[in-house]
């Protein structure tokens, strides 16, 4: 019994020793383009929740030389800011499709497609802010990755990487109620939870 237990200590302190060497780095996101569509117009405003479509277009990135990585699921948070103030939007846990690989030093283009609640606009202020006529807003993307490392018949590591994209300037057309992220893509910061 004894050397079954010291046996399984010593296996856990070989795999947490292996972890330690091979040093696992987050992956590194870029984000390539924002598009938005269901964007309020004055006569929306005072309707039941109003549902906004955002579709994110990403390359995650693998920097690791000795260990392949797996992304599982991305928990996004948005916020859109206009005339100074932040516009409410309700968070979603959105799933990947399935696991999405990357081998070492790789690359992988990812879609993230989501829809975030509007509440209805009350007062004159959130009239205001629902009043897309400047022709642009400023855009706060974070999400929560749960990504899963792997390294040959090793039992794979799998870590939370929080990822930040901010300031990014969306082009509104309201007569189309639709939005596009204005500039060229933009890196995003991104480290473990």
């Amino acid at each position: 019994m004894q050397s079954l237990v010291l046996l399984v200590v010593l296996m856990g302190a070989v795999v947490a020793i292996a972890w330690l060497v091979l040093n696992p780095h987050p992956p590194t996101f870029r984000l390539d383009s924002l598009s938005l569509s269901g964007l309020p117009n004055a006569s929306d405003i005072s309707s039941p929740p109003l549902k906004l479509h955002i579709r994110i277009l990403l390359t995650a990135s693998n920097p690791n030389k000795k260990l392949a990585l797996a992304i599982q699921d991305v928990d996004l948070f948005v916020a859109l800011f206009q005339h100074g103030h932040r516009l409410p939007l309700s968070s979603h846990n959105d799933t990947l499709p399935s696991e999405n690989y990357i081998s070492k030093r790789g690359h992988r283009a990812l879609t993230v497609v989501a829809e975030a609640g509007l509440p209805p606009g009350r007062g004159r202020r959130m009239k205001r802010l629902y009043q897309f006529t400047q022709g642009s807003a400023v855009m706060l993307v974070r999400m929560k990755v749960t990504v899963k490392f792997m390294h040959g018949y090793w039992p794979s590591k799998q870590a939370t990487v929080k990822v930040g994209c901010g300031h990014l300037t969306i082009g509104i057309s309201p007569s189309t109620q639709t939005g596009e992220l204005k500039e060229g893509g933009k890196d995003c910061r991104a480290g473990f939870a």
